[in-house]
C-alpha cells in the first residue's frame, strides 16, 4: 500500500527583505519531507524582493506558489 505524506505548507512573509529572502527560500526547499508547498506573500515591498522571489518561482514551479500585495 502507498500512501502519500499530507501537503504542508511553509508560509514565508516578506516585505523589503531582499538581504534575506533567498536564506529563508533555501532553508525551506532544503527540508526533506517529500510533499510540501512554499507559499511567498510579499506586502508591496520597494526593494529587489519580488525579483529574488519571482527567479525562485521560475526555478521552481511545482514547490513555491507566490502572492504579491501591489499596493
Amino acid at each position: 500500500m502507498n500512501i502519500k505524506s499530507p501537503l504542508v505548507s511553509v508560509a514565508i512573509l516578506t516585505y523589503n527583505s531582499s538581504k534575506f529572502i533567498a536564506e529563508a527560500i533555501n532553508s525551506a526547499l532544503e527540508q526533506d519531507y517529500p510533499n510540501f508547498e512554499i507559499v511567498i506573500s510579499d506586502d508591496a515591498s520597494t526593494d529587489n524582493t519580488i525579483d529574488i522571489i519571482s527567479g525562485y518561482a521560475k526555478n521552481y514551479p511545482d514547490k513555491i506558489k507566490v502572492l504579491i500585495n501591489e499596493i
